[in-house]
């Protein structure tokens, strides 16, 4: 279980640290055009940060969200594999018997 937790949490990180780079890149194009005082820009900046405000809040609830999923798939997985082995030991048997036909059947 851990290691599903681990592999869920390493990919939030590496996902949210990809947005994070995105807002941080426009938040620097926004501060390199605070020096052009035309109306139309000054509004486009003004909608660009109420957008990137609502985008960091967005990521850091949709992160929050994610990993408290994964830990709860996580949990009832590792329950309904102890309270079922052998339903499990059937079911990874046919799941392999089916990889094997399907895989035997491709390099014919």
């Amino acid at each position: 279980m851990e290691s599903v937790s681990s592999a869920a949490r390493s990919a939030g990180e590496y996902a949210n640290g990809q947005v994070n780079a995105f807002l941080d890149n426009v938040e620097d194009l926004t501060r390199a055009l605070k020096d052009i005082d035309t109306p139309d820009v000054a509004r486009v900046r003004a909608k660009v940060k109420m957008a990137l405000a609502a985008a960091k809040s967005a990521v850091a609830d949709s992160a929050s969200q994610l990993k408290d999923q994964a830990q709860y798939v996580g949990k009832r997985t590792d329950v309904f594999v102890r309270d079922n082995p052998w339903q499990v030991i059937g079911i990874a048997a046919l799941v392999g018997l089916a990889v094997g036909i399907v895989a035997s059947r491709r390099f014919d």
